[in-house]
């Protein structure tokens, strides 16, 4: 008898088990975006080409003269020249890791939204109203961040601060990472698979107001344009009726 009940509860075990993995293998089928425009870029390995679909875990990459604008729902994300990111699904939308480069992003407000990670920054943009914004990676260690319109969320350690319209912040990284496996920053083993190297202090560049506290990691600089031709390229992409 005991037999028998050890048995039966393998065979739940296994069968939940089996049935977990399903779920996961079935989202990862569903594609989580697709390519409005591509310009020398790529998918994995794959030449990124306009209409293709994106899906949860593809490494999405531009060359030194490449750009990349994809759509999910309502958001609109471009990676500039020379930029690769991991993206996933998030219940949200989607949750990028900004590995090298510079990405723009276009939110609509209201529930769906897009969270960027660069290092151990983590960029959210405001809900409460559309905003359009920028995450540059300037080295492993320093990151500016960006509001054109709206504002955002920028935590890094125990420090956060909002990025109002208009404004850029030089935010300076506890750790930069190294990776032995990408995994979504929003899963729970996400820590498990890299390694936090820490940054060295952070320096105040001549002629800049000194940082807000002798332990901030913001510092204040002057906001530079995005540029027309993205600006409307990503606007174009938000306005289509059009989502995967």
């Amino acid at each position: 008898m005991k037999f028998i009940r050890l048995f039966s509860a393998i065979a739940v075990l296994a069968t939940s088990g089996s049935v977990t993995l399903q779920a996961q293998s079935a989202q990862q089928a569903v594609a989580l975006g697709l390519v409005a425009r591509a310009w020398d870029a790529q998918i994995g390995s794959a030449a990124a080409d306009e209409g293709a679909s994106i899906y949860s875990g593809d490494e999405l990459s531009t060359s030194e003269e490449g750009s990349l604008l994809i759509r999910i729902g309502a958001l609109s994300l471009e990676l500039q020249k020379s930029t690769t990111v991991h993206i996933y699904r998030a219940p949200y939308g989607a949750v990028v890791e900004l590995d090298r480069g510079t990405m723009l992003y276009t939110t609509p407000g209201g529930a769906q939204n897009v969270v960027i990670v660069a290092s151990d920054v983590r960029v959210t943009p405001a809900l409460s109203s559309p905003d359009f914004g920028r995450v540059t990676v300037d080295d492993p260690c320093n990151i500016t961040v960006q509001s054109q319109r709206g504002a955002a969320n920028v935590k890094v350690g125990s420090e956060s601060r909002t990025v109002e319209e208009g404004k850029a912040y030089r935010v300076h990284a506890e750790n930069r990472l190294s990776y032995r496996k990408y995994l979504s920053p929003d899963a729970d083993n996400y820590h498990d698979y890299h390694e936090h190297i820490p940054c060295a202090a952070a320096a105040i560049p001549q002629g800049h107001p000194p940082l807000v506290a002798a332990t901030s990691h913001f510092l204040l600089v002057t906001a530079v344009g995005v540029g027309v031709g993205t600006g409307v390229g990503i606007f174009k992409a938000l306005e289509s009726p059009s989502q995967p």
